[in-house]
């Protein structure tokens, strides 16, 4: 097999990874980046793995997955020539795990080191982290990308356990992490992520929540993503229901409170672990603390302002910018407003409620 028709594979492959569908017939897919959006191509160094995760399609036991490796020199003159011609913007690279992460590390590192010194390629890589592997490695990694991730796919050892055998949060992923954490102190725009699956292994959205608490306020992780469960033929799981969108559409909008609105998980409206799937986190939140609303919009800060349902950073900001020339007096002085309506059922201007006197 020639080096594009690899390349062709191992994207497609990799597309079962993706946090969105990809444009399959390119291998290309549009990703955010701390940089914007951009076109990457997402690729897999090798679909060997020596893992045998229950929910994976690369696991070791799965006789119908395609195995194919690509040199890091091929890897890396395929993507270069894409960029050349303009198709892509950046690159993600993952891999299964061979024979050791470190070795299976060690490729990919070289990989990305042919881009960077060889090619001169001084664009966007994400790299993806191969839990187990050695400090120094980590160091190489962070140093040549500009995005590290180590996917945890579940809140705990107990429920990681359930689905990956031999895998462990504590053990292999969180020294890691802790690494990372130091080395990008050193850096300004290098960013770290993590991704969990939701509805894989049984946890509640508390436990999800509260592990990514943890990861902000202790690791100083970037961003935690979350991706809805879908079984995969021919593996233990493959029965399994698939999870709602909605409810991994709750999980970030309850991840946003904690991570840009201040919110602890401790604070959010769970019922038996999990998030009403009915309304937004906040609202939720808002109506079950009524003795904390109505607040008064011209003399709240600018945190407590974000408490309000319907305001985010933005609209917080605009609000203090109005009432910096005038007292905020009816609801003509908000025209203008994202969410007003809803707003209004948790303020009052200057001492009066409006709720539901918007047009």
């Amino acid at each position: 097999m020639d080096r594009y028709k690899k390349i062709k594979l191992l994207s497609r492959l990799a597309s079962f990874e993706c946090e969105k569908n990809p444009d399959l017939g390119r291998c290309i897919y549009s990703a955010s980046t701390p940089y914007g959006k951009k076109p990457i191509l997402k690729v897999l160094q090798s679909t060997y793995c020596d893992k045998n995760c229950d929910y994976c399609m690369f696991r070791r036991d799965r006789d119908s997955t395609p195995r194919v490796f690509i040199s890091p020199e091929d890897l890396a003159r395929g993507f270069i020539e894409l960029y050349r011609k303009g198709k892509v913007q950046g690159l993600f690279l993952s891999s299964g795990i061979f024979i050791h992460p470190e070795i299976t590390m060690e490729k990919m590192i070289d990989t990305v080191s042919i881009l960077r010194n060889k090619y001169g390629y001084r664009g966007y890589i994400h790299l993806k982290l191969m839990p187990g592997v050695s400090l120094q490695t980590i160091e190489e990694a962070v140093k040549l990308a500009d995005r590290v991730s180590l996917n945890i796919e579940a809140p705990n050892d107990r429920r990681l356990k359930s689905i990956a055998r031999g895998k462990s949060i504590k053990r292999d992923m969180l020294p890691l992490m802790e690494q990372v954490s130091k080395l990008l102190k050193n850096y300004t725009r290098k960013t770290h992520i993590t991704q969990v699956m939701v509805g894989a292994s049984g946890e509640t959205d508390e436990e999800l929540l509260k592990s990514s608490e943890f990861l902000y306020r202790k690791l100083g992780l970037n961003r935690v993503y979350y991706s809805a469960f879908y079984p995969v033929k021919e593996t233990p799981m493959e029965s399994k229901k698939p999870e709602s969108k909605l409810r991994e559409h709750r999980l970030y909008q309850a991840d946003f409170l904690i991570r840009d609105y201040g919110f602890s998980y401790k604070e959010l409206p769970f019922v038996n672990g999990k998030l009403p799937e009915d309304k937004d986190p906040k609202e939720a939140w808002a109506q079950a603390n009524p003795h904390l609303f109505p607040i008064e919009i011209n003399k709240a800060d600018f945190e407590l302002l974000l408490r309000i349902p319907g305001v985010g950073k933005e609209t917080a900001k605009e609000i203090i910018r109005r009432r910096m020339k005038s007292a905020i007096r009816s609801p003509e002085d908000l025209r203008g407003i994202r969410n007003l309506r809803k707003i209004l059922r948790y303020v009052t201007l200057c001492g009066k409620a409006f709720s539901g006197k918007v047009s």
